[in-house]
């Protein structure tokens, strides 16, 4: 980024504090929760307050023993927004490792999370709403979203380990439909993943 964006947009780029971590690990917890329940409603199922308060405590443990102490951070200081980076990696097996970096926008009114092709900003527009509005897309995208990938690689090492399991019975387990599954497999497998 060029010199000039500290002068005209208060930028400046270092790591996160403690605080920051456990706020943004807190939202993707609840994030998480939020999209646990869509897949619920279709099979009419409720939660109650303690259980919903005790999944979102486990989520943000394990996304806190996910993306460690190390989440980089792009402030504007003039439009009092962020732009948290941090990335996720593990060990697949010998020689291979998964490698995905996430990105969330937080505004003086929301976060949000933000996809790969989310590029440029408008931060004036961001100031004024509650968070980034993204345009509406139709069809399906080229990458499979995050989430999915590695919903997919984690069934795919429940399936090695336990092949006789009902595929279709696992990928509802993980909340991941058995074609959306399927599609990120064909595309893993196309990058040799």
């Amino acid at each position: 980024m060029k010199d000039d964006c500290k002068d005209i947009y208060g930028f400046e780029t270092r790591l996160a504090t403690k605080y920051e971590i456990n706020t943004l690990s807190r939202y993707l917890a609840r994030e998480k929760w939020l999209g646990d329940q869509k897949n619920k409603k279709a099979l009419k199922a409720k939660a109650t307050k303690k259980e919903t308060i005790e999944f979102i405590r486990k989520e943000k443990s394990i996304i806190l023993e996910l993306i460690g102490d190390t989440v980089l951070v792009q402030d504007y200081k003039k439009f009092d927004i962020s732009i948290f980076i941090y990335n996720y990696t593990q060990s697949q097996n010998d020689n291979t490792v998964l490698s995905m970096m996430f990105r969330v926008l937080k505004t003086p009114r929301g976060m949000e999370v933000l996809e790969n092709d989310d590029v440029i900003f408008e931060l004036s527009h961001l100031k004024k709403y509650p968070y980034h509005k993204r345009r509406s897309k139709t069809g399906r995208h080229d990458r499979p979203k995050n989430e999915s990938v590695q919903k997919a690689i984690e069934i795919r090492e429940y399936l090695k380990v336990n092949p006789d399991e009902n595929r279709e019975r696992v990928c509802n387990e993980f909340g991941l439909s058995k074609t959306t599954y399927y599609r990120v497999i064909r595309w893993l497998g196309d990058r040799n993943q």
